[in-house]
């Protein structure tokens, strides 16, 4: 289930044609981060939630803040040293992660609800 902002964005996607968008979570000992892709670019939690579905709704939220406005700055967002909105590779299956080396289990859920597991 998900939260306010996954809906609207949701919403946002299919009012201007877009993909539905594509969550990727991951864990880690601090919780969980996420990345959630959107009409080819990427957005992430800036910091660790103590569960999967907060750090969905969080990426969820940074997405649909620049997205609704997606005209300004191309769809990127600089914020606390992290830029949203990058462009990102949707065919590749998985996204580019960047940070720390450490390993993360993901899964990849659309906002259908479907999951797969990355592991």
């Amino acid at each position: 289930m998900g939260g306010f902002y996954m809906a609207y964005l949701e919403s946002l996607c299919r009012r201007r044609g877009w993909r539905d968008p594509l969550y990727e979570t991951y864990r880690a000992s601090t919780g969980f981060t996420c990345l959630v892709l959107v009409n080819g670019r990427e957005y992430q939690t800036d910091h660790a939630y103590e569960s999967d579905g907060m750090a969905q709704e969080s990426a969820a939220m940074r997405a649909f803040m620049v997205c609704r406005n997606f005209s300004v700055n191309g769809g990127m967002l600089a914020r606390n040293g992290v830029v949203q909105g990058l462009p990102a590779n949707e065919s590749s299956g998985r996204h580019r992660r960047r940070g720390g080396g450490r390993s993360h289990s993901s899964s990849y859920m659309s906002s259908s609800g479907s999951t797969t597991s990355g592991e």
